[in-house]
């Protein structure tokens, strides 16, 4: 797995940029299934994250057993990595879940 996501350089200004991208995973403690989708938002400096790149990473990394919380971390570092954006929000929101009622568990700096 790639820890980084390809990016395009920007010469422009961008307020921000909010990625939706829907995911299934297996809990690595309940082994059961979850699914939902992962938003992305970000205030770029100079790059942003090529969004079929992006959505590839995202499948990737919830291919394997994860939980919710994991799940955000992966993402959002590898997101911070590629392009160190000045704001970053990862949001895991788990529409449905054979373990659990629906969840948001969200990272942001």
């Amino acid at each position: 797995m790639k820890n980084k996501v390809d990016t395009i350089s920007i010469g422009f200004g961008v307020s921000g940029t909010k990625i939706f991208i829907p995911f299934q995973a297996v809990c690595s403690v309940t082994n059961k299934e979850f699914c939902g989708e992962v938003i992305i938002e970000y205030s770029p400096k100079n790059k942003v994250v090529e969004y079929v790149d992006t959505e590839r990473a995202v499948k990737e990394i919830s291919s394997k057993n994860t939980t919710v919380e994991k799940l955000a971390h992966d993402i959002f570092s590898m997101v911070k990595k590629s392009i160190n954006p000045r704001f970053l929000k990862v949001i895991v929101d788990v529409k449905h879940s054979r373990a659990h009622r629906p969840v948001q568990v969200w990272i942001e700096s």
